[in-house]
């Protein structure tokens, strides 16, 4: 729906004013108004919100002159249209002049709405004008207070001769130099970047692009010393000249706060790292028969992982997995896991329960929590035969999957006091006939194909196992 014009009529003769009406709801205004004839009528109504005025000329009590100088008083910018009877042409040039949009004879209404359309085009481009001026006036003053007060270092310069126009304080600061120094010189003649690469970096830039947004480098200062800033810049366009404006954040002492941090994440990642494998020798000492057991296993689960392609962040977990994977078995008691042969059914039945006792070690310490995977369920079954929980298929995690295959590959290649450790081929036998059974099929096939081309032939388990008499050449 179109909005309302609002419209004051300076008239005194009703039928006047009902033609001028007539004439604006015909060009399709939607007309809301109001008539006065008497200056304190007029001022009043110049208090409420109007569109345009439609004044005549002449009035008994004041004149259309009047009450453009009245309107201009109040420093309001309506469009003014002189309506009348008769006028001089020195009188209408005169109102011109003096503000008023457009005159027109009654006996000529027809093109009436037409110059109202006009002023109204008008005053919308005033508008546009001063709302333009404003927030430009409004934008250089903001920038003219973070210019002088920024801690950064802010320039001006000129894109064509690299020469310094402008300074600000932060940049006398950061960098060493006096505005009297710096402005006026070129930027070459006492460059601030203390990498050449960084600095053909950051120029190649501004050339193909015309800006860049927080490059880090490292800076120096006019006594030599460095720092690190962060840096953005962009062309403009400033008095007919294309300016590089450039702000320069000093961020050195984030960045050595980042390195300690980093530095501290490090020393605790290797101390949390040295803790595990320092558990995994105490229960590889505690447990004989399976000594250099966890680290063998350990790396071939590792290069096993890596061929399938899982992710280095869940390849940690895995190797933390792998190294703990018998710790529950610190609980269980000397007399059952030392015991030379086989174990009766009430001692199975206490070995079972390592990994629960696993989950209890482990649960608890929150950066652990991803690495129960294998110590909790490397003893569960394909086919969901297998302990604590009765899983089966994909319902067990892909980690202890993996590692359940290389864990009995090692654990009948080795050696024991009640039996002699199996053969490569008898192991290979073995694996690939509980496929589907004890292991995932998928996996099983995987393992056995990455055997055969000698994928694990460099790794670890290799050369422990030369040192121990195990043959594990590849298979022909």
């Amino acid at each position: 729906m179109q909005e309302p014009l609002r419209v004051l009529i300076l008239e005194d003769r009703p039928p006047d004013a009902e033609l001028i009406l007539y004439e604006l709801k015909r060009a399709g205004y939607h007309v809301f108004h109001s008539r006065v004839d008497t200056p304190e009528a007029y001022l009043l109504a110049l208090k409420t919100p109007l569109d345009i005025i439609l004044a005549d000329y002449s009035l008994p009590q004041f004149n259309a002159m009047q009450a453009l100088h009245l309107l201009q008083q109040s420093n309001l910018d309506i469009p003014f249209i002189v309506v009348t009877g008769t006028i001089s042409e020195e009188a209408a040039v005169e109102t011109i002049k003096q503000g008023a949009a457009d005159y027109l004879l009654k006996d000529r209404l027809g093109r009436l709405a037409q110059a109202v359309e006009r002023a109204l085009h008008e005053k919308q481009l005033r508008d546009e004008k001063r709302a333009s001026e404003l927030a430009l006036r409004l934008s250089e003053e903001k920038f003219s207070k973070a210019f002088r007060i920024s801690p950064d270092a802010i320039s001006l310069m000129r894109f064509t001769d690299g020469q310094y126009i402008e300074i600000n304080e932060g940049f006398s600061r950061l960098t060493g130099y006096t505005s009297e120094e710096i402005i006026g010189k070129n930027g070459f003649s006492f460059n601030l970047w203390a990498n050449l690469d960084e600095n053909k970096r950051y120029f190649q830039q501004m050339r193909d692009h015309g800006q860049i947004n927080n490059m880090e480098g490292f800076f120096k200062k006019r006594d030599g010393s460095l720092w690190i800033g962060l840096i953005s810049a962009r062309t403009i366009e400033f008095k007919n000249e294309l300016i590089i404006i450039s702000i320069i954040r000093d961020i050195t002492e984030r960045k050595r706060a980042e390195l300690e941090l980093q530095r501290a994440h490090h020393d605790l990642a290797e101390a949390y790292e040295a803790t595990i494998e320092g558990w995994s020798r105490v229960l590889d000492l505690r447990d004989k028969e399976t000594e250099g057991h966890t680290q063998r296993v350990t790396e071939m689960t590792l290069r096993l992982a890596r061929a399938l392609k899982v992710s280095e962040d869940e390849i940690i977990h895995i190797r933390r997995g792998a190294l703990l994977h018998d710790i529950g078995k610190m609980a269980i008691p000397d007399h059952i896991l030392q015991k030379p042969g086989p174990l009766d059914e009430s001692e199975w039945k206490e070995m079972r329960l390592h990994p629960e006792y696993a989950y209890q070690m482990l649960y608890p310490i929150a950066y652990l929590r991803p690495a129960l995977d294998i110590p909790y369920s490397h003893h569960e079954h394909w086919d969901g035969s297998g302990y604590p929980r009765g899983l089966k298929g994909d319902e067990i995690p892909l980690a202890a999957r993996i590692f359940a295959i290389v864990d009995v590959w090692d654990a009948l290649l080795s050696n024991r006091p009640y039996r002699k450790g199996s053969t490569v081929e008898a192991v290979i036998s073995y694996i690939e006939k509980h496929a589907g059974t004890y292991f995932d099929p998928t996996l099983v096939h995987s393992f056995t194909d990455l055997y055969r081309q000698g994928v694990f032939n460099d790794t670890q388990i290799y050369r422990m196992a030369r040192e121990t008499g195990h043959n594990l050449a590849p298979i022909e």
